[in-house]
């Protein structure tokens, strides 16, 4: 089931604002100018994962709800994929300087928020779903520049599935990390 949602996704989503698989990895990019951790790669995440580079598409509500809202707030990306037969949803952030939970949160809830939509764009035109995809939030910070106390990548299951419980991960600008780590499973 995990395939035939990627498959629809790619078929569906605008490409200008995607994210692909280029030679075995997932790049996520930042885009602001001044930022010093302007990519991670997310390797082994399966030819048919996408990502969207949801700080550029803006919420389907935007003219909406009122501008100052925090649901305004984006992280750089949402990626599917799929590891062992399990669907996942990836939501992504890249901080240069020290990051801030409370800053993160307000970006990863508008993501959930995103990926509920997405949810229900998927039931009700393509009998699809994923509901029951597993949910995780990362903000990759410059290791450079934040050096916390969080050992660079885990080797147990992190329980990062909500958007005020984001696994910090320190990162140098361009890193490799492979997947199956990132989400504390065996090599």
């Amino acid at each position: 089931m995990p395939n035939s949602v990627l498959t629809t996704l790619a078929a569906t989503l605008n490409p200008a604002k995607c994210i692909s698989v280029v030679g075995g990895a997932l790049p996520i990019a930042e885009t602001g100018k001044q930022a010093t951790l302007k990519s991670v790669n997310l390797v082994s995440v399966g030819s048919n994962a996408i990502g969207i580079k949801f700080d550029l598409c803006g919420f389907p509500g935007e003219k909406v709800f009122l501008a100052g809202y925090e649901m305004h707030r984006a992280c750089d990306a949402i990626i599917f994929c799929q590891l062992d037969h399990e669907g996942f949803v990836l939501c992504c952030e890249l901080k240069s300087s020290e990051p801030s939970y409370h800053a993160a949160a307000s970006q990863f809830s508008s993501a959930h928020c995103f990926t509920d939509y997405i949810d229900s764009i998927l039931k009700q035109y393509h009998n699809l779903s994923i509901h029951n995809w597993k949910r995780r939030y990362f903000l990759f910070h410059n290791a450079g520049k934040t050096p916390l106390t969080i050992p660079p990548l885990v080797d147990h299951a992190p329980v990062n599935d909500q958007p005020e419980k984001a696994l910090f991960v320190p990162v140098h600008n361009g890193q490799s990390i492979y997947l199956r780590k990132l989400l504390g499973k065996p090599l």
